[in-house]
């Protein structure tokens, strides 16, 4: 089938961490069916309401990637030349050229609410894919009619967790199936058993600290109410506050404990992760949680809180799931797991997460969501 990706995240020079579930979506689609992807977004570096847009292509092998960038123009109406200058693009370079089988949107908006706009006006079915809650995308009036439009017009819904799911479902009466996040399973690996486990425990936390939703308070707190465990807290990320939490590290006295890595890049993920016995997300709330497959595909053991994709992934087998919001419970998780290491299997955790999140396993699910789709149209 020949795939049509319309996405306003995706990873580029000015932010390598921007929508890697979204390319690891694509990477893995591209290894059965023909991809192309256009990847639209503006430019805010200057205002330049009368230019033109721009685009530049890449291909390889069954992928080809288009970056479309729209000149900043005046506000309240920016986002209407940016959505009017990608569906241009779109008609004139890939649909009058290519037959595409399948629209594939990323997020209710603007991908979503684009792909179903085409899908009205060429034929063409869209289906979305939506990683985040709903209610986040409603800052204004307009942003809620178009996300109620793509969700309510797109030919079906892809959910990445069951939790989300429901959510979507609060706005819709469309249909909604779950297809959970892809994760390039081969590219992590269990790490070298031959390093002599420390007696310290090493725990580990991953994400960007803008903001308070990863949880990162959360452990600390916990970690402060350890007693009988010695632990070294490796922190990877950044992000604006994150000179605030080290400042509640130390003032909980567990600053000397933890270990600040700053911004880790794609490519260092494997060595961040080989020095881990635990992986710890403590956060607020999550629609799925690549990291901790990232975990599991290391063998290592995952604490998560119950903030709506973990709870869909962690077993007994391979980890523990406690309250969020709840210091005192991740602690004495903490300590449990510390003391019960052993009894972890990492063949076991990695062979699980290859079973339900490898590339193999989405195709699977995706391509056969592609067909129904495909065989709805031809009834």
């Amino acid at each position: 089938m020949k795939i049509l990706i319309l996405t306003h995240s995706y990873p580029d020079n000015m932010n390598r961490w921007r929508g890697t579930f979204i390319r690891d979506q694509v990477k893995a689609l591209s290894q059965v069916h023909d991809v192309i992807v256009v990847y639209f977004k503006v430019d805010n570096s200057r205002l330049a309401p009368f230019r033109n847009y721009s685009w530049s292509a890449k291909e390889s092998g069954n992928l080809k990637e288009y970056t479309v960038t729209v000149p900043k123009f005046f506000p309240i109406i920016n986002q209407g030349k940016y959505l009017l200058c990608t569906y241009r693009f779109i008609s004139r370079h890939i649909i009058k050229k290519v037959k595409i089988d399948v629209i594939h949107s990323h997020l209710s908006y603007p991908g979503g609410f684009l792909g179903t706009i085409i899908q009205k006006t060429k034929g063409i079915p869209n289906i979305i894919t939506e990683h985040t809650w709903i209610k986040k995308y409603f800052r204004s009036f307009i942003h809620k009619l178009c996300v109620r439009y793509a969700l309510k017009n797109c030919t079906c819904i892809a959910a990445v967790s069951q939790a989300l799911k429901e959510d979507i479902e609060m706005y819709c009466t469309n249909q909604v199936m779950v297809v959970p996040n892809v994760v390039d399973t081969e590219r992590f690996r269990l790490p070298d058993l031959k390093r002599k486990r420390e007696e310290r425990i090493n725990l580990g936390i991953l994400g960007g600290y803008s903001n308070y939703r990863k949880g990162l308070d959360i452990l600390f707190k916990s970690a402060a109410l350890i007693k009988n465990t010695n632990f070294t807290i490796h922190v990877g990320g950044d992000g604006s506050l994150l000179d605030s939490f080290k400042n509640l590290a130390r003032e909980l006295g567990v600053y000397d404990n933890c270990k600040f890595y700053g911004e880790i890049l794609p490519e260092n993920l494997v060595e961040f992760y080989s020095g881990l016995d635990i992986f710890v997300l403590a956060s607020r709330d999550e629609t799925f949680g690549v990291v901790i497959i990232e975990a599991l595909c290391c063998g290592i053991p995952v604490i998560a809180t119950k903030c709506g994709g973990p709870q869909e992934i962690i077993t007994q087998d391979t980890g523990i799931l406690v309250e969020k919001e709840n210091p005192q419970q991740l602690a004495e998780a903490i300590e449990l797991m510390s003391k019960n290491l052993d009894s972890y299997d990492r063949d076991v955790i990695r062979g699980y997460a290859i079973d339900k999140y490898s590339p193999d396993a989405f195709n699977e699910s995706i391509t056969r969501l592609y067909q129904s789709v495909l065989n709805r149209k031809t009834r």
